[in-house]
């Protein structure tokens, strides 16, 4: 029995050795470079993804090892604008969507391109220019509900987290455009019991991808996981379910501004979303359509914090051409800040709200990206994070600089910023199934930043000066931002 035992530890080993020697130096992705170690273990990706690390990781491997990396053995990462281009462009077939077992196939996110093309189609009346146009009032009204709450908030001299007034703002802006009615967050100054479980199923799809990877792995680690984390998944589910038939019985509509209006326009049709698409696709929006956008909103805050003279420069630009809250409309905020607008680009290249790479799988021949040539059934993505914080595609990446983007500097060869490669920098995805709230999310982050700048002044609380050094959960796990508000003297 003890030689039976111990002839097969010997031949395991000798497995594992031969199989990483392989996958290392003779796979048909050898020639890219990467960690060897995860290469020839995977399971080392997985354990970083739940730690909250794999991004910082990936962007470490791009540091060492440049524009390409292979971080495991079917997996490649690149920070190119070819990259972007070759992966989720146009002019080529779309390449297929890496999905895990907690992927729904009915939302407009993980469907495939038939039913991609469907939803996409079912949506765009509301994000149309008329739906857009639609929508403006009800931002500013959710807009004013949140100038109010921060107006107390500066009365009682307490330090605000700012991440949570975006946060509860976003949600129930979107909540009332998805779903007919708000979450209540910026009455009860709490976050609703549903949008809770959005961060706990953001931080669970680490789980599940080791789940579906190394399933003995995952159930040894099953007892650690809060009972919080492994159920929230099905309680958001659920509550979407219900809130989508309570809003489906209800007449409450705000008409062309409405998502499930815009979702309903063709149902019981063979186009139509039926009422598992709904479901699916309406609890999409409210994390694509809030979280996304109270996140660049907090990223900036910070960014303008740590830095008082840029501070300085935009809160004088907003004050000086908006007269009046009234004078913040989207077309004034898009056309005539044009100092804020290069603050929200840089705050996207340094801290986009989806940190990660979206990645796509390689089709059954080989094909080039960015040059490379890339086996069949390969993992492939463009990591947002290492291609804005890399050298490669900007000076000075590590700080925050808008100048960067003004138009002027683009085009002056005596610059230090003319070879940013500003195009890399593509928070909401490019091609056929980049975002279709880009619109939207824009005209949103310029109405909240605007219109909080006009009002107050503020200042980063000692407690938040580190605030940039989070984990990631495909989403950032974003702490507490807390700041000091001071409503402005007229």
């Amino acid at each position: 029995m003890f030689a039976a035992v111990v002839l097969f530890v010997v031949l395991y080993l000798l497995y594992t050795a031969i199989s990483a020697v392989w996958v290392i130096f003779l796979h048909p992705l050898h020639h890219i470079p990467g960690p060897k170690l995860w290469i020839a273990f995977p399971i080392m990706r997985y354990l970083s993804h739940v730690r909250g690390r794999l991004d910082a990781d990936i962007r470490t491997f791009h540091d060492k090892y440049g524009e390409a990396v292979r971080f495991g053995p079917d997996e490649v990462s690149f920070i190119t604008v070819q990259a972007w281009k070759d992966i989720y462009g146009h002019g080529h077939k779309q390449l297929s969507k890496v999905r895990s077992s907690g992927s729904n196939p009915m939302d407009i996110i993980s469907s495939g391109d038939a039913n991609h093309t469907r939803y996409r189609k079912a949506l765009s009346h509301a994000f149309s220019a008329k739906g857009l146009q639609a929508q403006e009032p009800v931002i500013l009204e959710y807009l004013n509900k949140l100038t109010e709450r921060l107006c107390d908030a500066a009365e009682s001299q307490m330090p605000v987290d700012l991440v949570k007034w975006y946060n509860l703002t976003t949600f129930d802006l979107i909540g009332d455009l998805a779903f007919g009615e708000s979450f209540g967050g910026l009455d009860s100054s709490h976050y609703h019991h549903w949008v809770s479980t959005i961060f706990d199923s953001v931080r669970l799809l680490g789980f599940i991808k080791l789940k579906d990877a190394y399933p003995l792995v995952f159930k040894a680690l099953a007892p650690f996981i809060p009972k919080q984390l492994m159920e929230s998944r099905t309680k958001q589910l659920n509550h979407s379910r219900a809130t989508v038939q309570k809003r489906l019985q209800s007449q409450k509509s705000r008409g062309q501004a409405d998502f499930m209006e815009s979702m309903l326009r063709h149902r019981g049709e063979e186009a139509g979303l039926n009422d598992e698409e709904l479901v699916a696709n309406a609890s999409i929006l409210i994390i694509a359509g809030s979280e996304t956008t109270a996140t660049l909103l907090s990223g900036v805050t910070f960014w303008l914090l740590k830095n008082p003279d840029m501070l300085e420069k935009v809160t004088n630009e907003v004050r000086s051409i908006m007269l009046s809250e009234a004078d913040m409309t989207f077309n004034n905020v898009t056309a005539n800040l044009p100092y804020m607008e290069a603050c929200i680009n840089e705050a996207f290249r340094m801290y986009p709200p989806v940190p990660t790479g979206l990645q796509r799988f390689t089709p059954s021949a080989p094909i080039e990206v960015s040059g490379y040539t890339i086996a069949p059934n390969t993992k492939v993505s463009v990591h947002q994070t290492s291609a804005y914080w890399s050298s490669i595609n900007f000076h000075e990446p590590a700080r925050f600089i808008p100048n960067r983007w003004f138009p002027e500097v683009k085009n002056d060869p005596s610059s230090p910023f003319y070879l940013d490669n500003r195009d890399v920098v593509q928070p909401f995805s490019v091609g056929p199934r980049n975002c279709i709230g880009k619109n939207l999310a824009y005209n949103e982050m310029r109405l909240i930043l605007a219109r909080v700048l006009w009002k107050f002044d503020l200042e980063l609380c000692e407690e938040s000066q580190a605030w940039n050094d989070q984990k990631s959960y495909t989403l950032w796990d974003k702490p507490p931002l807390m700041c000091t508000l001071r409503t402005r003297a007229h």
